[in-house]
This record gives C-alpha cells, sequence and structure tokens, in this order.
C-alpha cells in the first residue's frame, strides 16, 4: 500500500475519527447526566466522598501514630527492600523498565497526533454545540448546518452584491428552521419510522406495524421533506416553510395536528409566521409564510447612539439605569450588532437613501394645480424648547427616543403575553408619545377589540395611561406615554411642504412621529371637514395652525375665512375693523367680521344664512354661464374671479342647539342645522368649505344628517368611547384614550389611511406678529360684506315689519360667561335688544360668578332676571320705534318712484 495513504489513514483520518467519536461519547454523556441531574442527587454523593475521603485519611493517620501499626509498616517496608534485591525481581525490574521505555517512545509519537485531532475536532465541536444549545437543536444537526455554510461562503458572499441584504443569515435561518421542524416531532414518530414500536421492539413480518404507526410513519417521511426559503431584499424580509402534505387524510390530519401552533415557537428577527399553517396543495403543501419590512441600512444611522457616556446620572441605578456596567456591555452590544450590519448592501441603500433625500427634486409642481407661496415671515416664531430646562427639540428628541427604546423589551413581552405573535419594527417619538410599530403574522386570529390588550398593558407596564393599540397595513400600532415632551417646530413644518398643491385649501394640521408632514386639504375628494376634541387638548391651537399653515400658501384674493364662534369669541384677534384696540392685528384673508354666537347669536346665524344665500347665489350663476364648478368659472371669466370661502366653525352644536329657542316661523331663516347640512350638501361645487369644530361628538350633539356629508375628519382626545366611533369612523381608534394636548388622529385619506402625529403650538403674540406679516405683505383689505350688511341681508329674505329688529347695537368688547355680575346688569340695561336677543345664551346662564350659597345664588338670578324685564320692555319699544322708521322710509321710497314716474309720463 501506498506509504502516503497509511500516513494519511494513521496520521489523520484514525485520530480525527477517534477524536470525533470520542466526543460524541462526551455529548451522550453529557446528555444522560443532564437527563439525571437533581440537586438532592448532588448533595448526596458529595457527603459520601466526603465522608470516604474521611476515613482514608484515618487509616493514614493512624499508620503513622499508632506504635504497632508503625512498626508494622517498618517490617512490611525492610521485606519488600530485601525482596526487590533479589537476582529474579532485578531482571523483572529491567523487563518492566524496557516496556515502560517502549512505551514513552509510543506515546511520544502518538501524543501530539492524538493531541492535534483532539484540538481540530473538539474546539469547533464544542463551539459548535454550544450554539445548537443556542439554537436548542442537536449537535449533528448544528453541525451540517455551519459545514454547509463554511462550504457555501463565497456563494453567500457574492449575493451581497446582487442586492441581498443578509444571505448568511437567510441561509443559515431557513436550515435552522428545516432542523426545529424535523426535532418538533415526537420521538416515536421516528421510532415508527425505524420499524421500532412504543415498546422498542422491532416488526416482525408486519406485526405491530398498526394503521395508526404507519400513518406516523407516512407523516414523519412528509415533514422530513421540509423546504425552507428566506430571502431578505428590497427592504423586506420574506421567509416560507412548506411541509410536504399526503395523499391520505389520517395522515394530512397528524401533520396538521404536529404543526399545530408551531409558528408562535419559530420566531426569528424580522420573521413572524401564522400560528398554524395553511394548507396550499398548489404550492406543495402546508405553508407558514412572513413577510416583515427589514433594512439594514436602518442600522446604519443609528451609530450615533452606541457613543454613550456609561457613567451619566441616567445611568446610575440609583437613578433607575442599569449601572455602567451593564451599559458598556450593551454599547459593545450594539458595535458588534452595528458591524455586523455594515455589509455592501447596506452601505449602497443607505448612500442612495440619503442623496434621494438630498437632491431628488420636488417635481409636485408638475402635477399640481398651485403652486405653493411662502406669505408667513417665519422669523418671528421662536425656536420650540422646552419651557422647564431649556432643552432644545434635538435634545429633546435624543432623550425620548432613550425612553422609548428602553421600554422595546417590556412592550414586546406584553404583546406576547396577550398571544399576539408579532414582530418588532421601529419605535418613533414625538409629542410627548412613543409610537412602537410591530408587524403582525399573518393569522387569522386578530383581535377586533383592543379594549382588554390595552388596560393590561397599562397594567403590565404600570403606566398611569392607557396605551393606544391598533391595526394598519399589517402593522400592529402601540401608542403610549413617553414621558418626555418634544414640541413640533411649526416653521420646519412649513417648510416641509411640497411647492406643488392640489387644492387652494391646502393646510397642515401637524407632523407625524418620522416628521412627515400630515396635510389637511379641502377640495373636491374632502370638500368639506370636522373637527374634534375635548376641554384641554388644543382643539382650538389646532385650527389656527391649520389656518395659517393655509394663509403661508395662497393669496387673500383666491380665499377668504369666515369665522363663527359658537361659545366664545376665539376668532376676535382676526379683526380688520378694530383699529386702536390693543388686539388690533388685521388679517387680509378675513371675510367678514367674527362673529361670537355666545354673545351675538343674531349675527352669528346671519353669517351663516349669508353663507347659504352665498351659495345659492353662485349655483345659479354657474348654471347661466353653463359652468360646474367654480375653477372653471374662473377660468372661463376671469374678470369676475370669485374666492374660496372657508368657513370655520367653532362649538358648532352651540349653533344648533339654538335652533330649539327660535319660533316656527323663524326656522326657514334662522335656522343652523339646515343651514350646516345645507352647506354640506351643495357648496362641493361652489368653492365654499366648511371647517366644523366641536368638543364633543355625542350623536345628540353632532346631527347625522350634517356628518352624513363630511368626509373629512379630524380628532384629538374625546371624552367617551362611543364619541370615538362618531369622530372617527371605522378607524378603531380608541380616541377617549387619547389625553396628550396637541396630538391627533387623522382620516383626511380615508378611514383605512389613518394618521398620528401632533400640532406645533403657537401663542397669542406670535400669531398677531404672523398677521402683521401677512398685513405688510399683501396690504390692508377690508371686509367682503360688513356686520350690517350681513344682518340686512338676512332680514331682506323675510317681512321687514317682522325682522328688522336684528339690527341694534352690541356692547364691546362682549360680555363672555367670565364677566362680573354688576357688569352684565348693566350691559343689560344699557344694550336690552342684545340682552333679549342673547337671552339663553352661556354669557347668562353658564356665568362664573353666579356663585355661592344656595340664598347668594337665589338673589344674583332674581337680579338678573329683574334687568331682563326691564329690557323687554325697552326691547319692545326700539323695535316700535324702528319698524315705524322703516315704514315711513319705505312710504317716502314709494312716492318718490311714483313721482319719479309721474314725471317721467309728462
Amino acid at each position: 500500500m501506498n506509504p502516503a495513504l497509511l500516513h494519511a489513514i494513521f496520521y489523520w483520518i484514525l485520530p480525527l475519527s477517534i477524536s470525533l467519536s470520542a466526543f460524541f461519547i462526551f455529548l451522550n454523556i453529557m446528555h444522560r447526566s443532564y437527563e439525571k441531574t437533581d440537586v438532592d442527587r448532588v448533595w448526596k454523593v458529595s457527603i459520601r466522598i466526603g465522608i470516604a475521603l474521611g476515613i482514608i485519611a484515618l487509616i493514614y493517620v493512624l499508620f503513622i501514630t499508632v506504635p504497632v501499626l508503625k512498626m508494622l509498616t517498618h517490617y512490611i517496608d525492610l521485606g519488600l527492600t530485601k525482596l526487590g534485591n533479589t537476582q529474579v525481581m532485578q531482571a523483572t525490574k529491567n523487563e518492566v523498565l524496557k516496556q515502560v521505555h517502549a512505551a514513552i517512545l509510543f506515546f511520544k509519537n502518538w501524543i501530539p497526533v492524538y493531541l492535534r485531532a483532539v484540538v481540530l475536532v473538539w474546539v469547533p465541536a464544542i463551539s459548535i454545540w454550544i450554539l445548537g444549545l443556542y439554537w436548542r437543536i442537536k449537535f449533528t444537526r448544528a453541525l451540517n448546518i455551519v459545514v454547509r455554510t463554511i462550504f457555501l461562503f463565497p456563494y453567500l458572499t457574492a449575493k451581497y452584491f446582487f442586492g441581498y441584504q443578509t444571505p448568511f443569515f437567510d441561509y443559515v435561518q431557513a436550515k435552522l428552521y428545516v432542523a426545529k421542524i424535523k426535532e418538533n416531532l415526537n420521538d416515536s414518530y421516528f421510532d415508527a419510522l425505524q420499524g421500532i414500536d412504543e415498546t422498542g421492539k422491532k416488526f416482525d413480518n408486519g406485526q405491530g406495524g398498526t394503521v395508526k404507526t404507519q400513518s406516523i410513519k407516512a407523516a414523519t417521511l412528509a415533514i422530513r421533506q421540509t423546504k425552507s426559503h428566506i430571502k431578505t431584499a428590497n427592504g423586506v424580509r420574506h421567509a416560507q416553510l412548506v411541509v410536504r402534505h399526503s395523499r391520505e387524510t389520517s395522515t394530512d390530519q397528524l401533520i396538521e395536528q404536529s404543526l399545530k401552533g408551531l409558528g408562535l415557537r419559530l420566531s426569528a428577527p424580522s420573521i413572524r409566521f401564522q400560528e398554524d399553517p395553511l394548507l396550499n396543495p398548489e404550492r406543495g403543501g402546508y405553508i407558514f409564510d412572513s413577510d416583515v419590512k427589514y433594512s439594514t441600512s436602518d442600522a446604519l444611522g443609528s451609530w450615533i447612539a452606541i457613543f454613550i457616556n456609561p457613567f451619566s446620572k441616567e445611568n446610575r441605578i440609583v437613578n433607575g439605569g442599569n449601572g455602567a456596567l451593564k451599559v458598556i456591555g450593551q454599547m459593545y452590544k450594539q458595535i458588534i450588532d452595528y458591524l455586523d450590519h455594515l455589509t455592501p448592501t447596506a452601505i449602497y441603500e443607505k448612500i442612495i437613501a440619503n442623496a434621494t433625500k438630498k437632491y431628488t427634486p420636488d417635481v409636485s409642481t408638475a402635477r399640481a394645480k398651485y403652486k405653493a407661496q411662502q406669505n408667513l415671515d417665519l422669523s418671528v416664531i421662536p425656536e420650540p424648547a422646552d419651557e422647564d430646562t431649556g432643552a432644545t427639540v434635538d435634545m429633546l428628541k435624543v432623550q425620548a427616543l432613550k425612553v422609548a427604546n428602553d421600554r422595546v423589551s417590556d412592550v414586546t413581552d406584553a404583546l406576547t403575553r396577550f398571544k399576539l405573535n408579532v414582530s418588532f419594527n421601529k419605535v418613533l417619538v414625538g409629542g410627548n408619545t412613543a409610537v412602537y410599530e410591530y408587524t403582525l403574522s399573518r393569522s387569522a386570529n386578530i383581535p377586533t377589540d383592543f379594549s382588554k390588550i390595552q388596560e393590561g398593558l397599562a397594567n403590565l407596564l404600570k403606566i398611569n395611561a392607557v396605551p393606544l393599540v391598533r391595526t394598519t397595513h399589517g402593522n400592529l400600532i402601540v401608542t403610549m406615554v413617553n414621558g418626555v415632551n418634544i414640541p413640533v417646530d411649526f416653521r420646519e413644518m412649513i417648510l416641509k411642504r411640497p411647492k406643488g398643491l392640489p387644492e387652494i385649501i391646502s393646510g397642515i394640521a401637524g407632523v407625524d412621529a418620522l416628521g412627515n408632514i400630515i396635510d389637511f386639504t379641502l377640495g373636491q375628494r374632502n370638500p368639506h371637514a370636522m373637527l374634534f376634541g375635548k376641554t384641554g387638548t388644543g382643539k382650538t391651537v389646532l385650527i389656527m395652525n391649520i389656518l395659517y399653515s393655509i394663509m403661508s400658501a395662497t393669496a387673500p384674493d383666491h380665499l377668504k375665512i369666515a369665522y363663527v364662534d359658537g361659545k366664545g369669541n376665539s376668532f376676535e384677534f382676526m379683526r380688520t375693523d378694530n383699529e386702536g384696540s390693543p388686539s388690533y392685528h388685521p388679517n387680509p384673508f378675513t371675510y367678514c367680521q367674527p362673529a361670537d354666537g355666545s354673545g351675538d347669536i343674531d349675527y352669528a346665524r346671519a353669517v351663516v344664512q349669508h353663507l347659504v344665500k352665498e351659495c345659492r347665489r353662485r349655483i345659479e350663476l354657474f348654471k347661466q354661464r353653463g359652468v360646474s364648478k367654480l375653477d372653471e368659472f374662473n377660468k372661463k371669466y376671469p374678470d369676475e374671479f370669485m374666492p374660496e370661502i372657508l368657513a370655520v366653525c367653532d362649538e358648532f352644536s352651540a349653533l344648533t342647539d339654538s335652533d330649539a329657542f327660535l319660533k316656527a316661523s323663524e326656522l326657514a331663516f334662522k335656522g343652523m342645522t339646515d343651514a350646516f347640512e345645507y352647506l354640506a350638501k351643495m357648496a362641493r361645487s361652489t368653492g365654499i368649505r366648511l371647517l366644523l369644530a366641536n368638543q364633543t361628538a355625542r350623536k345628540e350633539k353632532v346631527p347625522g344628517r350634517i356628518t352624513a356629508n363630511i368626509t373629512g375628519r379630524v380628532s384629538l382626545g374625546v371624552t367617551e368611547p362611543i364619541e370615538s366611533d362618531i369622530a372617527l369612523p371605522d378607524s378603531h381608534v380608541a380616541l377617549h384614550l387619547v389625553d396628550q394636548p396637541g396630538e391627533f388622529y387623522s382620516t383626511m385619506h380615508g378611514a383605512r389611511n389613518v394618521q398620528h402625529g401632533n400640532t406645533p403650538y403657537l401663542t397669542d403674540d406670535t400669531m398677531y406678529k404672523l398677521n402683521d406679516s401677512l398685513e405688510k405683505k399683501f396690504g390692508h383689505h377690508d371686509y367682503v360684506f360688513t356686520r350690517e350688511e350681513i344682518l340686512q341681508e338676512m332680514d331682506g329674505g323675510t317681512d321687514i315689519a317682522d325682522t328688522s329688529n336684528s339690527l341694534y347695537e352690541i356692547p364691546v368688547p362682549l360680555p363672555t360667561a367670565q364677566t362680573e355680575i354688576a357688569t352684565l346688569i348693566q350691559n343689560i340695561r344699557k344694550y336690552p335688544e342684545w340682552a333679549v336677543a342673547n337671552r339663553h345664551s352661556p354669557i347668562f346662564t353658564k356665568n362664573e360668578n353666579i356663585k355661592g350659597t344656595p340664598s347668594q345664588e337665589k338673589k344674583i338670578k332674581q337680579k338678573i332676571e329683574d334687568a331682563f324685564r326691564i329690557a323687554e320692555i325697552h326691547a319692545q319699544t326700539a323695535k316700535e320705534i324702528r319698524e315705524s322708521k322703516t315704514r315711513s322710509n319705505s312710504g317716502n321710497e314709494v312716492a318718490a318712484i311714483t313721482h319719479g314716474s309721474d314725471e317721467g309720463n309728462l
């Protein structure tokens, strides 16, 4: 035989084989030891060994201390010495030494060979064994995966350059899934496959092979042919397991039973299978599917987070941190994870993403109807910062992300406890909230009601505010209070607006957690919108952000805004006719004097009725000119250009509620509910848009015949669960759990496209400065219609003799629900017609100064009632005088017309 071959066999093949055999014996011993490990037994064996050592030591002490035993030991030693000096013993000794020397030479030659074999086998084998323990599969299967991966290393490396993001992970995980599915089977399945029954005996001549056993064999063979495929490319990690089905029903039932619930146990990063497989014969059998967003380039943008100070105050254990040692360990783990993602594909995608963000031109103007202007002087808006600490937005984002990231594992564990098979994608922060995004498995067992899960999350996470849980586009979204408030920068929000606008009324409600703007557009798709928000959530702030973002992009020649406030005077600072007043900061977009429904109800009704008449006028004009909508009219008749009108009505339910105080004969020309319903139905083509806002979304306060014709919805937090369904129908957002000021949800793009964000906060002084900047840019614009003209218009719609009482004086400034009682009574006496017209206003019915003991309240109310009785008399007298003057003027006009006619005849 060839000496080189013998050398390879004896010096390599045989030693490596023996080492590997020894390793398998070691694994078997370790496995059996693990199975039989018992703490009590360990203690018993330890005690026995200790007693045995004690007995041996005692015997040794006796032989060296007791005289008789010591002498006996001496005589035995002398005897052995004399026996060793004999000729026979010397020959025996020489022969033994010769054999020992030969053995030493033998081991000297072979020990390095076998030691080398042990090192070459045991070192990687133990590493693979540990990896197998981590993977929870047998050593042989782990060895199979590792050896294959090493063999395919060049091929898998080359896949990076073909767009695969994680080829090594994909290959290893796919093989690992197959191994886990095989090990998921009961041992009896493999015994049956080997022809062994439950007792360990082989089947003889078919005896013992029952129908059930044969089905188990068939099922095992089918499962052993499992195919697994994972592909991570183009920002998605797709995973698929196909377990082959059989031709027999009983066998398939066993396969289904063995695979039931397996999807929950086959989790991996960005892979989530459904709990149970789906049988699809066309695709080869039972299918586990998973599609999860994944991009290695995302990790490259988080490298700054690796470098943190482990000794900072917030990382100290006494301050609730993890401690310096643990933080340092996390830093090294993050560095390794970062390097693991630092692949050619990730670097390429990161470069492309940055280039796209920085250098992609804004082509929105090419397909847009209008081009966005920049009308506001953004320099007057201060940079937002934390009021207490002075921290900037960037500093607060870092703090908020740290808090949110520290909660990821807790939130994920809590969701798992509720049997939600999810894969964590990312966490975003904005405002005072953190938004956790998870990918759901393709399971049909997704709950439709998340109320119990939301309450459970709050209890498990030990937080006061109940989180919000909803699903969208295959993702599970968990929104919760984060504890770090990040103010939204209005300037940054405006600058992010696209240059092209789809409609003239194109505003911005706020930004989402990624900083993307959430638009608020009214036009042909959404002609009108409703906005809800309970007291303290920032409803008026949100309205003003929307309005100023609209004003920043268009000119007052193209848009006018009419304001009506049902319960106050929120829009008083938009007036253009109060020169000399401290609040004089005229806004050129204002259509008419803002109406206060709580203190001047007749004028508030007149403004809404004016819009109804304007709508009818435009509809009739369009019919005469042969056009169907405002855009066509303005293009065809530019000399008669008409602007769009945005009617902003805050607390509109206060106006519709006031219909209850009208007479039946007055409802036709003063009724608010009918007016809003008409505008919602008919104003679409005329360019008149509605933005109706209200504190509550209760059904009795929000008439269905109005809401049925308004598609756009935006809502902050509401009070009751039933209001959530009315505020944002079909969105399944629990708005009653939203408590953070400025946090809102929008369905302007449909109920299936819910947008969540936060709105900036603008102070009164900032809004005054913005008004001044608009006045400076566009010059002063008078009202399109004055208060008197609008009131006369409403009077002109009925019999003058009956309705001319609308032209009365009103107190300036208008009283509010906080006005002192003495001042209120004085206004009732000085302006009796105004007082009688607004008798049921909150100014009188909910005045905060009507407080005290029951007797004191009774006296105050009696004084007000007495003032009203006198006011009614004066109001009736003033009405009769005005009617008399109206008849006289009417008669003079008739006489003048007749006289002119006679002169013409002559």
